[in-house]
């Protein structure tokens, strides 16, 4: 098995991502030569900010797997799971085993815990979405104790560990997994196979997942 990009929002035409329909391929290439075999698209569900094409969603997915499947990469479908205030809590998992969640930048959603572990109550692995961004939580945090208490995975961006942002994440040894968060930034697959090779237990984590 290669390496993995578990978030990313790759796919055409479905939400904020930019690569199209005609750069896809090239995409999938350059993921296939900086050496990953594995790819996870997780295109937002229940974003306030962001409009998703959910009805092209799986015309659009078997489209791409075909053709990443012709460069050596396996194609996944997930979700990325705005987290706040909806009565139920719906996505896609990855691999019927994770589910990628993203919050509020400024403020925890309400009952944050118990939402969580009505996931995990669905037999589902949380992953929170590049944590560093959030505001209201920190390594230090009782929170964030809880949530790694439940079982949930840290997950940091490429950019967020290159610029520093989520260094004291990466350095107490609590980040699970690296991923690119990839709307069509062609230079990112190579980006994240280097911080995976320069941080092996992340790498080590990452390789147990799929």
């Amino acid at each position: 098995m290669g390496l993995l990009d578990i978030h990313c929002h790759v796919l055409p035409a479905i939400d904020d991502g930019y690569v199209k329909t005609e750069q896809f391929e090239t995409m999938m290439k350059i993921y296939s030569e900086c050496g990953f075999s594995d790819i996870v698209c997780t295109p937002h569900i229940y974003n306030p900010y962001v409009t998703t094409n959910i009805g092209a969603l799986r015309t659009t997915f078997a489209w791409a797997q075909e053709i990443a499947q012709k460069v050596g990469i396996t194609l996944y479908l997930g979700s990325e799971l705005y987290v706040a205030e909806q009565e139920k809590l719906a996505a896609l998992p990855i691999d019927d085993r994770y589910v990628l969640v993203e919050f509020s930048l400024s403020l925890p959603p309400a009952r944050l815990l118990d939402r969580l572990q009505q996931l995990i109550d669905e037999r589902l692995v949380p992953i929170i979405a590049h944590v560093e961004r959030y505001r209201w939580l920190n390594p230090r945090s009782a929170l964030l104790g809880q949530i790694r208490a439940l079982g949930c995975l840290l997950q940091c961006n490429v950019e967020a560990v290159e610029n520093g942002d989520a260094m004291a994440y990466v350095e107490a040894n609590l980040v699970d997994i690296f991923a690119t968060d990839n709307h069509g930034d062609e230079t990112l697959p190579l980006r994240l196979a280097s911080l995976i090779t320069k941080w092996p237990a992340v790498g080590e984590r990452m390789a147990r997942l799929l």
